[in-house]
């Protein structure tokens, strides 16, 4: 079972208002269900797996203003991993930081959450120094279209579009989306 707790970090002087608009935005994604409100200005979700809970933290750390704790708890309770997610991002938190926890008696899970922790660091890396027509082309790209199409929705050339795709880093953030889902995969199974 999955958990994402996040609050938060922003300048916006209606923060209640941005953070039940951004429920309503990110319960739209496929497979993260219902992000409720809790609180003034923190929300908590229960994504179905861990590409569902990948989904979710690369939508708030593209955001730029959430602080983020993801729980994982293998034996399938929705409170344990709710409350690992909760202990995970502590009383404070850094927008655009991510942390773990793992509810296990394996000694290795605190490992195994300080590596998922990395992961998204690194992703936060690269999806943040992205210029905005970077972000435009890899939104494309990654909501399926090619980039012969994305050149022609963009008004430039299939070249342009796969320079801005390279500049962007966009292997980097596949290579590290599937490190991010595949070690929350493991911490499920432990």
């Amino acid at each position: 079972m999955f958990a994402v707790h996040a609050r938060y970090r922003g300048r916006s002087t209606r923060r209640a208002d941005h953070v039940r608009a951004s429920a309503g935005a990110l319960s739209r994604l496929e497979g993260v269900g219902e992000v409720a409100v809790a609180g003034i200005e923190e929300l908590v979700a229960t994504p179905r797996d861990a590409v569902s809970v990948t989904t979710l933290t690369l939508a708030l750390l593209a955001a730029g203003d959430w602080a983020i704790g993801i729980g994982v708890s293998p034996d399938r309770e929705e409170g344990a991993a709710t409350a690992a997610a909760s202990g995970a991002l502590g009383k404070g938190g850094r927008a655009g930081r991510v942390r773990a926890r793992v509810r296990t008696d394996d000694p290795r899970g605190a490992v195994l959450a300080d590596d998922i922790g990395s992961a998204f660091t690194l992703l936060h890396h690269v999806i943040s120094r992205r210029s905005p027509e970077g972000r435009e082309a890899t939104n494309l790209v990654r909501a399926g279209w090619t980039q012969v199409e994305a050149a022609e929705e963009l008004g430039v050339s299939k070249q342009a579009v796969n320079q801005r795709l390279r500049a962007a880093g966009l292997h980097a953030e596949e290579a590290g989306w599937r490190l991010a889902v595949h070690l929350l995969e493991r911490a499920a199974e432990n």
